[in-house]
């Protein structure tokens, strides 16, 4: 049993073909649709409205990490340093400091601290 996904996948010849007349005019109720997959990047031809990817069991965990690592990376934005003041973008999510230079001096600053006490 082949999948229509499968199908579309090893008939993409086809497929341009009926979005190249879609385009043209010739037959402008065809459902087929040019869209970049979310996995690789590529482009590709579907009639299929949700489709992200080209292949499911192929890009599907790529692209859904790709998507994952983005919105962490976009939820992270706008950290301010707890010694400098500064707003960054960390690389990790539990990162508190700018730079190893602050890390470093609220570090000394701590250590001062509970030396004096």
């Amino acid at each position: 049993m082949v999948w229509n996904s499968e199908w579309e996948y090893n008939n993409q010849d086809t497929l341009k073909d009926w979005y190249q007349k879609k385009i043209s005019g010739e037959e402008p109720d065809l459902a087929v649709r040019k869209i970049i997959c979310k996995g690789c990047g590529r482009e590709f031809y579907t009639q299929i409205e949700t489709k992200k990817y080209c292949l499911y069991s192929r890009c599907g965990n790529r692209g859904y990490q790709k998507e994952l690592t983005q919105r962490r990376r976009e939820a992270r934005q706008g950290r301010i340093c707890k010694c400098c003041g500064k707003a960054f973008t960390p690389k990790r999510s539990d990162a508190v400091y700018c730079s190893n230079a602050c890390r470093q001096k609220a570090y000394r600053q701590n250590v001062a601290d509970n030396a004096s006490s």
